[in-house]
């Protein structure tokens, strides 16, 4: 594949095409002091973090769950020493499709009060001109400890929280967290990835001939991720008593769209759902990689399952 193929493939809005692009400035979040990381949101509802990598930093980066590697804005990583030579690619899977994209060593990478690692990231390519309002993506593999925990209410991440009561969901071989819920009129469990990295909630095609009643049609609506697609139209669903773990929801409206990642996960031809931020905002989760499971509860009473 040529460079410049690739560059279509990969580029575009690129780093935050479903992320913050045009979002404007991160707002403080409401964390308190004490245990855990603090974490800033922008008003797409994304939850941000100050990463240094090496002497160079604070650069704001997005806490991403649907990510299993860290991304890290080219330009960025420019002054980081990388240099576009296309040597050292690799296949990556994004919300929207699946693209080659070049991959850089950061060394010292570090945020909170966790140990300085080092990775292997993901390169994604910027448009000249293009506004870079955050630096990357921080995946999963940048977290590492055995257990931790994202309050996404409050804005906090805890790096060795008390053990989970429950598993309501189990990590993936890549480090995804993905599960089983819940909904009126599923005959069967609806597949479930938990996505800090999307701003909305996204159902796919099985799912929307299950239980969705659509409502209308939503034109040039970019539900993509870091490569830059757009879906050029995308219907709102209403799904009704919607349960996963502690989480529960009377009613919500989500977003249909047939994206890449149902059939990477091998959910194509089964009711499946990306809960995005609009729906994490309310949660709180657990990830336990020793017992390999997750909680989710509800960080707001509101939406706290009833017994």
């Amino acid at each position: 594949m040529s460079h410049a193929r690739r560059l279509r493939r990969a580029s575009g809005a690129a780093l935050v095409a479903a992320a913050v692009l045009a979002t404007g400035a991160a707002q403080s979040s409401e964390a308190l002091a004490g245990d855990g990381i603090p974490l800033e949101r922008t008003p797409s509802g994304h939850l941000l973090l100050p990463v240094t990598i090496g002497d160079a930093g604070p650069f704001p980066f997005i806490l991403d769950t649907g990510a299993s590697h860290t991304a890290i804005a080219a330009p960025v990583a420019e002054q980081l020493g990388f240099q576009s030579r296309w040597e050292h690619v690799d296949d990556v899977q994004a919300l929207t499709t699946r693209f080659e994209a070049e991959r850089f060593a950061l060394h010292s990478l570090n945020f909170g009060d966790q140990s300085p690692i080092d990775l292997l990231s993901v390169i994604i390519p910027v448009e000249e001109g293009q506004p870079i309002p955050v630096a990357g993506l921080l995946g999963v593999d940048a977290i590492r400890a055995d257990r931790y925990r994202v309050d996404f209410a409050a804005g906090r991440l805890e790096l060795a929280p008390s053990p989970a009561s429950r598993a309501d969901g189990r990590i993936d071989p890549a480090g995804l967290l993905v599960g089983d819920a819940a909904m009126l009129r599923a005959s069967r469990p609806v597949r479930v990835m938990l996505d800090s990295g999307s701003a909305r909630t996204i159902a796919n095609v099985p799912l929307d001939r299950l239980v969705g009643t659509r409502h209308m049609v939503m034109r040039a609506m970019t539900v993509g991720g870091i490569d830059g697609r757009e879906v050029e139209e995308a219907s709102l669903l209403s799904i009704r008593q919607f349960r996963m773990g502690g989480l529960c929801f009377p009613s919500l409206r989500v977003l249909h769209a047939d994206l890449d990642i149902f059939e990477h996960l091998g959910w194509e031809n089964e009711p499946a759902i990306v809960l995005g931020m609009d729906l994490l905002q309310y949660a709180e989760v657990t990830v336990d990689r020793e017992t390999g499971s997750f909680q989710i509860d509800a960080a707001v009473p509101d939406y706290a399952c009833e017994e």
